[in-house]
């Protein structure tokens, strides 16, 4: 079986499980709503209470922004996305050298920031400041190559000053398949749905990490190669501070959560294939009665 179909067959077997009612993978610890006792744990001046306060439903469930406490995994098969030639709109770049004071170098130490989580980070100016979806112009952004079909994206911005959470959500996210597309309707926006609080690395170890955040579409089964990280647009927090962001790397994520470049191992294919095999065998119970 080849790669391109083994991915395939993994794709469906993801819609299966999901279809059965079945989670592909197991979720992290996210706040249950306001109840929980981490509600209003501060992290860097913010909290999940501050941003249900900016108009977000904080919860566990569906449709609601998950909010962790803790530092974001790597999943399997995760791969940095890589700037596409000629689409990256780079405006600068830096390395920070101070992790826990936000302490930061201009330009980047090392070679073609961007491509790899290493706190040597890239900027974008907005091309739009607007908070109409309508008025997005992802072309602008600096665009990635995700390496494989992704329905989310997580982003690992660098804060090099506060307030937070909006200077590590200062940005728009938009997937698609056409890198050099000027329409926005060849570009999908995708939602935030994830935050982690203390990055990917624990606040002892790191601050300028920020908010480590997941960008979801709305259509599960929807998939593409390519996203755009625009400074400010549409989804960035409101009020924002300046025009530009600080993106350290990107990596595409699939509906489930792993890592565009994950290959299932011989055991996720059983599985898979039996949940085609149980839901075909529901759909022709359900014929026949």
């Amino acid at each position: 079986m080849t790669i391109d179909r083994l991915h395939r067959a993994a794709r469906a077997g993801s819609i299966a499980l999901s279809l059965l009612g079945l989670s592909p993978l197991a979720g992290a610890a996210f706040i249950s709503g306001p109840g929980d006792p981490d509600y209003d744990t501060m992290f860097q001046g913010a909290s999940a209470h501050t941003f249900a306060d900016l108009g977000f439903s904080v919860g566990s469930g569906a449709g609601q922004l998950h909010i962790s406490t803790g530092t974001w995994t790597d999943p399997s098969g995760l791969i940095f996305g890589s700037l596409v030639a000629g689409h990256e709109n780079v405006t600068g770049n830096g390395t920070t050298i101070n992790k826990m004071t936000y302490g930061y170098t201009q330009p980047s130490l090392v070679a073609n920031p961007g491509n790899a989580r290493d706190y040597s980070w890239i900027q974008n100016s907005a091309g739009s400041l607007s908070d109409k979806p309508s008025d997005d112009k992802p072309w602008t952004g600096n665009i990635f190559d995700l390496g494989g079909a992704a329905n989310k994206a997580v982003v690992f911005p660098i804060v090099d000053h506060g307030p937070l959470p909006y200077e590590v959500v200062e940005y728009t996210v938009y997937l698609g398949n056409d890198p050099t597309s000027s329409s926005l309707s060849d570009w999908h926006l995708a939602t935030l749905s994830e935050v982690y609080m203390q990055g990917w690395e624990a606040d002892s170890t790191a601050l300028a990490d920020g908010f480590t955040t997941v960008w979801t579409l709305s259509d599960p089964t929807a998939t593409f190669r390519y996203v755009s990280v625009a400074a400010v647009g549409s989804q960035a927090l409101r009020p924002y501070f300046g025009d530009d962001d600080e993106i350290d790397a990107v990596a595409g994520l699939t509906a489930s959560g792993g890592g565009v470049g994950a290959v299932p191992e011989p055991e996720t294919y059983a599985l898979i294939l039996g949940g085609l095999g149980l839901v075909g065998w529901k759909a022709r119970r359900q014929r026949k009665d």
